[in-house]
């Protein structure tokens, strides 16, 4: 169970850094950044528009919307097109991270978005990772073309003698936390990836990242957020894992089953045992009750017993279990992990004891039964 929960503790933690944004917004049902490329999920809409609202607002650093996509990069160097996964993002006038990735080499703002009429200029601007342009064979300003697969991985064009072209503004050399591997990232403006996913029509977008001016201005981040998105997720940066883990389905959903799965077993077991030793001991009993030794007195030291060894398994189980995560993590970076997957923080060690001990709790009334109906002359007699 220790094992498996810093497993989804380490799922859940947000995959930005700490000075990325302070409060991130999410549909009801979406989530953050995802290896899972080609599944659909909910999406915010309005985005351009609403998020304005919450970047006007005082305390505000920058507000930028976030649209992730799968879609093809070609380079005059490459023969073939690269899958990749695109973010599209409104830059600050200021310079951030988005995702590690910064946004120095864009043009602050979207202009293409035009008041919702996407026929303002492009910028062309596109930031690569390392691994993005490795696959492609890019380097900075080398000019790209960038397409919309289609389900059968053809190449969809907004036009296709006219497909607009875009320039590699600056090559990253990141990783991004929490994705298996490397996984090819490039960066554009939001509204140029909208044109080209068709995501324009609704001005949709999976996350939106707050960034407050300071500390004291968190509140006023959060209160933002939660006014333009009142039916969104709100996540704040300064999340626990336990905090995330009850606000990502998956995370939340393992832990929940690692968790009934454990009491089953443990309980299983506990009375399973705890009866064998009775059954063994039922000599022991009998002449507890011939020297004076009520019934209740009899059935506390059998309770008392069994919890005590429950607890001693609790405390052996949880060493084992953070072994297990520095294993895990250990054999997870040296194959395909840029970072550790698990993640434990110290209200693992309670909750782990707590959890065999309403384990062994539950299975008491095996044990007591048996402890009840020994018979004294008969056990005596043998």
């Amino acid at each position: 169970m220790v094992l498996v929960t810093g497993i989804s503790a380490g799922l859940a933690t947000d995959s930005t850094a700490d000075d990325e944004a302070d409060v991130r917004v999410l549909p009801e049902g979406g989530g953050t950044l995802s290896s899972v490329v080609d599944v659909e999920s909910a999406r915010l809409g309005n985005v351009h528009e609403t998020t304005a609202t919450v970047d006007d607002r005082d305390g505000i650093s920058y507000a930028t919307p976030v649209l992730t996509e799968a879609v093809q990069v070609q380079s005059e160097g490459s023969d073939e097109p690269e899958t990749v996964l695109a973010l599209g993002v409104v830059p600050p006038d200021e310079p951030t991270t988005i995702e590690d990735i910064s946004t120095s080499s864009l043009e602050p703002g979207d202009p293409h978005f035009a008041n919702g009429s996407y026929d303002g200029p492009r910028t062309g601007e596109v930031v690569l990772t390392d691994a993005a342009a490795d696959g492609i064979n890019a380097s900075a300003g080398d000019n790209l073309k960038i397409r919309r697969p289609t389900p059968t991985g053809a190449l969809q064009l907004e036009n296709d003698n006219q497909s607009p072209e875009y320039t590699a503004t600056a090559v990253e050399d990141t990783e991004i936390d929490g994705l298996t591997g490397e996984l090819p990232l490039v960066v554009l403006h939001l509204s140029e990836l909208q044109s080209i996913t068709g995501a324009n029509d609704d001005d949709l977008a999976d996350q939106v990242l707050v960034n407050a001016e300071s500390d004291t201005s968190m509140s006023a981040a959060e209160s933002a957020a939660e006014n333009a998105y009142p039916n969104a997720t709100i996540q704040s940066g300064g999340e626990s894992e336990f905090t995330s883990i009850r606000s990502d389905d998956f995370a939340l959903a393992t832990s929940l089953v690692a968790l009934v799965v454990t009491v089953v077993i443990c309980s299983l077991f506990v009375a399973t045992s705890s009866a064998l030793t009775i059954d063994q001991d039922r000599q022991t009993i009998a002449v507890l009750a011939a020297v004076g030794f009520s019934v209740r007195s009899r059935l506390a030291i059998v309770a008392i017993t069994t919890l005590s060894l429950t607890l001693v398994g609790a405390v052996a189980g949880v060493v084992l279990g953070i072994l297990g995560v520095s294993i895990t993590n250990y054999a997870a970076t040296a194959t395909v992990a840029p970072e550790p997957i698990a993640t434990l923080r110290p209200v693992v060690v309670p909750y782990a004891i707590a959890v065999a001990l309403v384990a062994g709790i539950l299975a008491l009334p095996y044990p007591l039964y048996l402890v009840a109906r020994t018979n004294v002359v008969s056990e005596l007699s043998r």
